[in-house]
């Protein structure tokens, strides 16, 4: 990889995901919606020509005809596409772990959004790379990950709730990032489950997360009885247990 289009560079995952990039010598190139509006293909392919990119990661939320015809788009034009999804496309009442074969039929909004997303990117582009993303562990209050969520239930209730019999998919953002160029270094296109969790309830999580941000204030529950963990062994991502230790 030489050369990557980033949409979503105002959001979560993507900033720190071009830094790991750029730190392995790919150039980075921001899709900005107010210059290449999403709803003209013909811009877009204009663009996408323009750049001649190896690789096209859609991170940014968008309409899912906008998601297939950037990947159709990106098939025309021999250049590797790149959902980004999440663990939000499976169904909450699904016990976990999922793997690649758990049905992901999600009945709320964006759980929905983001699967319907993803069969319309599969249908345009089969060659696509569809990664769905575990709940992102941040360093900061300010952007939709865990660390935020936190920072609202502090402020809002004074204490965070956390069940102990809650496994969620939870990664840290940066070794997220790590992930995927790894996944796009290494592996063929197909579908990937990205997440850290190897064995530990949401309580444990918080209580860890705790000891780096003294302002949190953790209450053991046992009320959401849950396994929403991914399993993919096919890629290396840092795990949780490395970083604690019970």
């Amino acid at each position: 990889m030489k050369k990557a289009i980033f949409t979503g560079m105002h959001g979560t995952v993507a900033p720190v995901v071009a830094k790991t990039f750029i730190s392995n010598g790919v150039q980075v190139i921001t899709y900005d919606r107010e210059l290449v509006p999403v709803d003209q293909p013909l811009v877009i392919e204009a663009f996408l020509k323009t750049q001649q990119p190896d690789i096209f990661l859609h991170f940014a939320m968008g309409s899912p005809e906008w998601a297939k015809t950037l990947a159709l788009l990106c098939l025309r034009l021999d250049i590797v596409f790149v959902y980004i999804s999440t663990v939000s496309v499976y169904d909450g009442s699904i016990q976990g772990p999922y793997k690649i074969d758990t049905p992901a039929d999600a009945k709320d909004n964006y759980g929905s959004y983001k699967r319907q997303s993803e069969i319309l990117v599969h249908e345009a582009n089969p060659k696509s790379y569809i990664l769905r993303l575990s709940w992102q562990i941040g360093d900061a209050p300010g952007s939709n990950q865990m660390i935020d969520f936190l920072k609202k239930e502090m402020d809002q209730k004074g204490v965070v709730t956390a069940s102990s019999k809650w496994y969620p998919s939870a990664t840290f953002t940066v070794d997220t990032a790590e992930a995927i160029y790894h996944i796009l270094s290494k592996l063929s296109p197909d579908l990937y489950l990205i997440n850290s969790n190897d064995q530990f309830s949401f309580f444990d999580i918080v209580t860890y997360l705790q000891t780096i941000h003294p302002w949190i204030k953790v209450l053991e529950t046992q009320d959401f009885i849950a396994d929403m963990r991914m399993v993919d062994s096919r890629i290396l991502v840092r795990k949780l247990s490395s970083y604690i230790h019970l």
